[in-house]
């Protein structure tokens, strides 16, 4: 029996049990423990997170829907630290996230995040990875800020690759796509691709490609690189089980302690059916809800 089928996952969720469901107007996330299938407008996959310490970790993921049933955005976040300070952190983004939902540049969106985390200071660095997937176009538009690239697999080529960003002009800011609360106006930029059916995602927090063996050896990117090309057929489900599996073999341990893990694996699905307009009415007027009030949501002061 391999490690991974004694993994110590987080009690109280699992990825075989009722999909987090987000259809419209809806903002969900936070910096708790979750092992779960999520389910957006044109995007499902598994979510995983496990705090190295329990409880609240500094790894924030947040999911979220416009108003209009449309625009889908997933962000994955690491925060310098853990515990209740990260907390304050994550009632920020939840606000932020929230006021947000609607605005199609993430760029915008994280720049205005970032000029809000700047005012904790240092205890607030924090990296990030956001995704935005507009259904009517298919369109796809990744951002980084400081945060390790992820990796995107097209089916028609059935091959994973990097997910880096455009290389930067020389005259681009210095601090350009940096980690967030350094600096209150760094800009971001951001790539945008054409996705199709099939096509898949996988973004991870540091505590997956920094996870050491008992030498000290770093999980890093050429094992998470093996692990998606030998598992290239599988569906998110097996894909984030066999990234468990090969960081408990790498450890030596099933349990995950040595740092937040954080992970995502998601897949392009068919979005809403009929012209976006009229999804757009539809969810304007009759408000559609996924489950999403079922779970523990954070309670921000400022949303």
């Amino acid at each position: 029996m391999s490690a991974a089928a004694t993994m110590d996952l987080p009690s109280t969720e699992s990825s075989s049990a009722e999909p987090l469901r987000l259809v419209c107007s809806e903002v969900w996330g936070g910096n708790r423990p979750i092992h779960r299938a999520v389910e957006l407008p044109g995007v499902q996959g598994i979510l995983f997170s496990q705090p190295c310490e329990g409880g609240r970790g500094g790894d924030v993921h947040y999911m979220s829907v416009c108003g209009s049933g449309i625009l889908s955005r997933m962000c994955l976040a690491d925060v310098v630290g853990h515990g209740e300070a990260v907390a304050a952190i994550s009632d920020q983004m939840h606000a932020h996230m929230r006021r947000s939902m609607n605005t199609p540049d993430q760029r915008r969106v994280l720049g205005d995040l970032n000029t809000k985390l700047e005012q904790f200071g240092f205890k607030a660095m924090t990296t990030a990875a956001a995704l935005t997937y507009y259904t009517p176009t298919r369109n796809l538009a990744v951002s980084y800020a400081g945060h390790p690239p992820g990796w995107i697999f097209t089916k028609a080529d059935r091959r994973w690759t990097r997910l880096e960003l455009d290389p930067l002009p020389e005259t681009a800011h210095p601090l350009t796509n940096g980690p967030m609360a350094i600096e209150p106006q760094v800009p971001f930029t951001r790539k945008s691709i054409k996705m199709q059916i099939g096509d898949r995602i996988v973004l991870v927090t540091d505590g997956v490609l920094e996870a050491p063996d008992a030498s000290g050896e770093l999980f890093g990117d050429d094992r998470m690189q093996r692990v998606l090309d030998e598992n290239r057929g599988g569906d998110c489900a097996m894909i984030g089980e066999a990234i468990l599996s090969a960081l408990a073999e790498h450890r030596g341990d099933s349990r995950l302690d040595h740092d937040d893990v954080t992970f995502l694996v998601a897949e392009i699905v068919p979005g809403p059916s009929g012209p976006a307009f009229w999804n757009a009415v539809k969810c304007h007027i009759t408000r559609p809800r996924g489950n999403s009030a079922q779970f523990d949501l954070p309670s921000p002061a400022n949303s």
